[in-house]
């Protein structure tokens, strides 16, 4: 399993919270085919001939009783990372085939993402006003929608990732991997005026180089940074529900709807496959397909 993870990260460059699911689902799998034998392996090779002779239907098996206490992406990923498992050992000679490559993996359906409309946007900025921490909050949410940074990202950013005068931050996405982002003038102005007369007197007690704080001057958690985006929606009086993944959605597909090229909004998403991207293209679809029903003089059905 170390050699498995150590593959995982070096060479399939996943992050962290992936190789940790990874674990848990191959772990739950070796588990579950080696329970009555378990006390008689002696030997690696004894463990690898143990796992070459599963039978496909003791798998299935297996599977099929996934497939009915976990959700179908859970069930999807938990198939996926047993599928790399035994094709790790298949490459490091350690079994001669792997059965979960005859293994179908379910067909996800894509929830289409909550959005937010320009206005929405501004109502959600002016909900900061008064409050206490409105500045560190604003300057939060302009981040969030001038970049189309995760969360993750966010919470991680240190003062060295920005770079002031090109208006641009330094991201260290999923697998670690490097990305420019860009601020608007908007975000930059908000986010400098934090910084320079807020983030000094929240953290006059710690020499960390985090940009965002929470009120005693540590670095902020992703929890806290989704409650307050629900608290300023409620604030703002929006209904729906609204997340950092919500300012996320909503920077993409504005960038479409303005003309960005899909491939562009990929880079600045981080995604390394365009398929990922591609969501945002039927959500403008869909979007538009809501205008013409409300419009046209006979819509669709």
């Amino acid at each position: 399993m170390e050699e498995f993870f150590v593959y995982l990260e070096l060479e399939r460059n996943y992050s962290d919270k992936t190789i940790k699911a990874y674990g848990l689902d191959v772990g739950q799998l070796l588990s579950h085919l080696l329970a009555d034998s378990l006390e008689d392996i002696e030997t690696h090779d004894e463990l690898y001939g143990k796992l070459q002779n599963s039978e496909i239907t003791t798998i299935r098996k297996y599977l099929n009783e996934l497939s009915l206490n976990y959700s179908r992406s859970s069930y999807a990923r938990k198939l996926s990372g047993c599928r790399i498992f035994f094709n790790f050992l298949l490459r490091q000679k350690k079994i001669d085939f792997n059965p979960f490559n005859s293994i179908k993996s379910p067909k996800i359906t894509r929830k289409l993402p909550n959005l937010l409309l320009p206005s929405e946007i501004s109502k959600l900025t002016k909900a900061c006003k008064n409050q206490k921490l409105g500045l560190r909050d604003k300057a939060i949410i302009e981040v969030f929608y001038a970049s189309g940074i995760r969360v993750s990202e966010l919470v991680n950013l240190r003062l060295g990732d920005y770079n002031e005068d090109s208006h641009e931050l330094l991201v260290y996405g999923k697998g670690s991997k490097e990305r420019l982002v860009l601020l608007t003038s908007e975000a930059k102005t908000i986010l400098d005026e934090y910084l320079t007369s807020l983030r000094p007197l929240l953290t006059k007690d710690f020499k960390h180089d985090y940009i965002f704080v929470n009120r005693n001057g540590q670095k902020l958690s992703q929890r806290s940074i989704e409650r307050m985006i629900a608290k300023y929606a409620s604030l703002a009086s929006i209904l729906k529900p609204v997340s950092p993944h919500t300012l996320r959605h909503s920077f993409a597909t504005h960038l479409l709807e303005g003309g960005a090229d899909l491939r562009i909004v990929q880079d600045l998403l981080g995604h390394s496959s365009i398929s990922t991207t591609q969501i945002y293209t039927h959500v403008s679809l869909e979007r538009l397909k809501r205008i013409h029903n409300l419009y046209h003089p006979r819509p669709q059905l």
